[in-house]
């Protein structure tokens, strides 16, 4: 679901900033975004928005930057809980209003990926394009863990490093 005018767009998803990166976790409803984000938070990381961020382009139209509404600022629906205060739970720490966006990680049940591969694509909302990284999701892995290690993975990425290319290389030796 997006919603969208000239200038702004409403989507469906979950904005953290993990390492300092902006991350939509986006996914079907009903896949453990809101969950996976509460995990998040309690690693430390900070809540955007719930449920329907809002983007606009930065003032050099190179950046999404990403929001929440004021009606919904600070609340995380928490599945058979409902929706909790993050704010008055962890702190100020653990909210911050808005954020460009960097990458986006789309959490996906029936998606299987190759060992040894990345599922990367792109996400473009608004003429702009953000790096968005497929996960296959399954009941045997952290996926907290799984999401904090994509994040540094493409920090290194974004820096230049490749893991997979290095162990391709080392293999061709």
């Amino acid at each position: 679901m997006n919603l969208a005018t000239n200038n702004s767009i409403m989507t469906h998803g979950v904005l953290l900033v993990i390492f300092n990166l902006g991350v939509l976790l986006t996914g079907e409803s009903r896949v453990g975004k809101s969950s996976l984000a509460l995990e998040l938070i309690q690693r430390g990381h900070r809540l955007i928005a719930d449920d329907v961020p809002i983007f606009h382009k930065d003032s050099d139209n190179q950046k999404l930057i990403g929001s929440c509404s004021p009606i919904l600022q600070d609340f995380l629906e928490i599945p058979s809980l409902g929706a909790v205060n993050i704010r008055k739970i962890y702190g100020e720490q653990a909210i911050i209003f808005e954020h460009a966006l960097d990458f986006v990680i789309h959490l996906d049940i029936e998606k299987e990926i190759e060992p040894l591969s990345r599922n990367l694509g792109k996400w473009e909302q608004l003429g702009i394009s953000v790096t968005q990284l497929t996960l296959p999701i399954t009941e045997r892995l952290p996926l907290a863990s799984i999401i904090e290690i994509a994040v540094q993975d493409y920090q290194l990425y974004q820096n230049g490093y490749d893991s997979l290319l290095e162990l391709e290389q080392r293999q061709c030796i």
